[in-house]
């Protein structure tokens, strides 16, 4: 954005600097990135008038021309070895001894062939204004330029460059209008619009040509206009100038015109060549297969039914939002233009433009949104400076069709809502003020205000967007620093997935594990490594229509595969012992299990998932290898973060040989009753090779919605008496698991039992073949008393037979 365009925008008491446009665009939440002055590189070169010339004595190719910067001031004689050195009487461009050029070259007086040119004579290049090196420039006559004046202001380039960042859903800010807009609202300036009356340029019989919009939802308008006896030529130096700052190359009047209206004004416009259209009538339709059209740029494109067309009749003459066709451009011999302002939907013109790799300004502004309504505005703007640069008459009429043509809805704002969310302390008329400024239109409520958003602000629909603008009236820099007002949790939200998410994350992360966060996508071939069945539903996982990438074609149905994925990326790196875990949904099918498109909304369950490779840190170093206890120990983590740790000593530890990606000798299911809560194990060699991961790995993963279902928490009574622990040490068969004698003691149902665990596990030859010695601990508490040891040992001496009778076992 040029700050003198927008200040010709703009009316303001006092003119703003550069610098404070900047600020005060950044601090309402349009950042300026950057801010350029165009002639940084530029100094000590003025405007001079040529007095005299002559050839160089030693050299045909040069000439001494002398050129005064005041009037009746002394000559300078200057050499030049341009070709267009003018005539007495006319302007040039003076870089004076001492002055700076882009470059960073310093002019000083020098000897050209024996006589010594104090300064040079500078053509668009040296300047680095223009791509014209055929000569130096010479100013039209009747310029008006004073003599002496700064080059830079004369040839446009002494401005300030902003480049906005700004947000994919305000594409109003892509035209100065918009921007000036902004800065008015923000600095207390009013907004000149450009002018738009056509009447002294409009002549001859009505526009004959019709519009016919195929779909009003890729085309919500359609106009078109005719202008006649038109001359091409080079536009204004001053105009070209202004496309150059911003990055775009001069063509001719007419092309330029269109250019210059779609930076104005932010509305891409299309001239094509009136007399290269034959039917009297312009379609906008969708491409048929096989259809073809060769673009400007001489490119034969094959069109596909997702493209959109402009036709002259049925004839395909512009690709919609993208690119025009060659059969109808603009040349040198054009004399009448039919001008196209329209407004096409975002998604199909980004489409077609990536399909067919085509990128311009005009593609970038239809893919944020253009403002239907700004098309008659834009029309009549590049008519008027068409008829004005190019000599011709506007044709009466607008041909236009308008099927999408919408009515913006009121949007109710609470005044005590503003001031809930902004923190500042807000009135009625604040608020209309600030709404006001920003061209919203608004009628006092009971409660606030009802304020109707303009046609350029799509982007505001709800509630929270118009405060939004509020606060950005009033500046998010004054917005108070304060702390939220805190309020105790509805008691249902501590056991809403978040809740229970974060709750395992904490337990695992003290755990010492480290939480990666995957994407919810993965490739195919990630979930095949799973080596999963044909009749399991994670192997048909959900397709992207569009993905990023082929890695990420398609929604997770596991969390394992790009747990392990980022181990595997881990371990490249040099890191060979990694823990990490997740927490986060995977995406499984309600229907038919095939790679088809689901007709419903997919089941998105809350998994925990965790992989464990190489070993634990240890405090003398590394401890010994992780194995399958480790894993299935955070899994039972996992469980106990969301069941508490008394419901997750019920959850029963269970060998199989079924889960197709852990290896079959070393894996379990977790079960509570009839339900698999999670699954843990070694994971199986071709499974992790096939992600990546070279070394031994053990992986866990845990369903939070079966856990939450299975096991839903309970408030208990923190205790008000005292608890007592005894251990038991008991030889037993090396065969029977921990779960067995958990389970004995949970149906002995002795009630001064609240917790049991596994203490130690010990094998060793002196215990005899197929023998170990696992040791236990067992809490005792009673709710209305404190024990006695009395008690105490008897339950424990009952239970301690039991085991011993059930299991068999041999006390220690």
């Amino acid at each position: 954005m040029k700050i003198a365009w927008l200040l010709e925008l703009c009316d303001f008491d006092k003119l703003p600097s550069a610098e404070d446009g900047a600020i005060a665009l950044t601090r309402g939440g349009i950042e300026v990135e950057t801010l350029t002055h165009l002639a940084r590189d530029i100094s000590a070169v003025v405007v001079a008038e040529v007095v005299g010339k002559k050839p160089h004595p030693a050299s045909d190719k040069l000439t001494l021309v002398q050129v005064i910067t005041e009037r009746g001031g002394p000559a300078t004689e200057v050499v030049c070895g341009a070709p267009n050195v003018p005539a007495p009487g006319r302007k040039v461009i003076w870089a004076q001894v001492g002055g700076t050029l882009p470059g960073g070259i310093t002019l000083s007086p020098r000897a050209i062939k024996g006589v010594v040119s104090p300064g040079m004579l500078c053509s668009e290049t040296e300047l680095g204004i223009g791509d014209d090196d055929d000569g130096i420039i010479v100013l039209p006559e009747g310029d008006g330029a004073a003599l002496g004046a700064a080059a830079a202001a004369v040839l446009g380039v002494d401005d300030w460059l902003f480049d906005l960042g700004t947000h994919a859903n305000r594409g109003d800010l892509l035209g100065h209008l918009g921007v000036a807009r902004e800065l008015c609202a923000l600095l207390g300036g009013r907004l000149v619009w450009p002018d738009l009356s056509l009447d002294e340029v409009t002549a001859g019989d009505p526009v004959a040509l019709a519009v016919s919009i195929e779909d009003a939802a890729d085309c919500p308008r359609y106009t078109a206009r005719v202008i006649d006896g038109l001359t091409v030529a080079p536009s204004p130096r001053l105009w070209r100038q202004r496309l150059r700052n911003l990055g775009a190359r001069p063509v001719s009047n007419l092309v330029d015109v269109t250019n210059l209206v779609m930076f104005e004004l932010g509305q891409p416009l299309h001239a094509f060549d009136g007399a290269t259209l034959r039917r009297g009538k312009l379609a906008v339709r969708a491409a048929r297969a096989g259809e073809k059209l060769v673009t400007l740029d001489a490119q034969e494109r094959s069109l596909e039914p997702a493209d959109l067309l402009i036709c002259d009749g049925d004839t395909p003459i512009a690709l919609a939002g993208v690119m025009g066709g060659r059969d109808t451009e603009v040349t040198a011999a054009t004399q009448q233009v039919v001008l196209e302002a329209a407004s096409f939907h975002a998604t199909k013109v980004r489409r077609t433009g990536r399909r067919l790799g085509l990128s311009s300004e005009a593609a970038q502004r239809f893919e944020r949104g253009v403002d239907p309504e700004l098309a008659g505005l834009a029309s009549a703007r590049a008519a008027r400076l068409l008829s004005m640069l190019g000599g011709g008459t506007v044709r009466p009429g607008l041909a236009e069709a308008y099927p999408g043509r919408k009515e913006p809805a009121p949007i109710a704002l609470r005044t005590r809502r503003a001031v809930h969310i902004s923190g500042i302390d807000l009135s009625t008329e604040d608020c209309q003020r600030a709404l006001d400024a920003l061209g919203f239109s608004s009628v006092a409520t009971a409660d606030g205000l009802s304020v109707t958003p303009p046609s350029a602000r799509a982007d505001v629909v709800r509630e929270i967007d118009v405060i939004e603008e509020v606060i950005r009236l009033h500046g998010f820099d004054r917005v108070p620093a304060t702390l939220p007002r805190l309020r105790e949790a509805p008691r249902g939200d501590r056991q809403g997935p978040s809740a229970r998410g974060d709750r395992v994350r904490g337990q695992l992360a003290a755990a010492g594990m480290a939480e990666a966060i995957t994407f919810g996508f993965c490739s195919r071939e990630r979930i095949q490594a799973l080596r999963l069945s044909a009749d399991d539903r994670r192997a048909f996982p959900i397709a992207l229509r569009n993905p990023m990438s082929v890695d990420q074609a398609v929604m997770r149905t596991s969390l394992l595969p790009n747990l392990l994925a980022a181990a595997a990326r881990n371990i490249s790196y040099g890191h060979r012992n990694v823990a990490l875990f997740e927490v986060g949904s995977v995406f499984l099918r309600r229907g038919e299990l095939a790679d088809v498109e689901p007709q419903v909304l997919a089941e998105e369950p809350q998994m925990a998932a965790g992989v464990l490779v190489g070993a634990p840190l240890a405090q003398l170093g590394r401890g010994a290898a992780y194995d399958v206890f480790d894993v299935k120990g955070l899994a039972l983590t996992a469980v106990a973060a969301v069941a508490g740790e008394q419901l997750s000593s019920s959850v029963d530890s269970v060998a199989c040989s079924s889960i197709p990606y852990l290896h079959p000798g070393v894996c379990g299911e977790l079960r509570l009753g009839d339900v698999v809560l999670g699954v843990f194990g070694e994971v199986h060699p071709e499974t992790r090779r096939a992600l990546g991961v070279e070394h031994p790995a053990f992986a866990f993963e845990v369903s939070l919605e079966a856990l939450s279902l299975a096991a839903p928490a309970r408030m208990r009574p923190i205790p008000k008496f005292p608890g007592a622990t005894r251990d038991v040490s008991l030889l037993m068969d090396a065969a029977t698991p921990a779960s067995a004698v958990t389970r004995l003691i949970e149906q002995a149902a002795e009630p001064l039992v609240t917790g049991v665990a596994v203490l130690e596990d010990y094998r060793d030859a002196r215990l005899g073949e197929g023998k170990k010695s696992m040791l236990w601990s067992i809490d005792y508490r009673a709710a209305d008393r404190t024990l006695t040891d009395a008690e105490i040992d008897a339950a424990h001496e009952a239970l301690v037979a039991r085991l011993v009778d059930r299991l068999p076992a041999q006390r220690r």
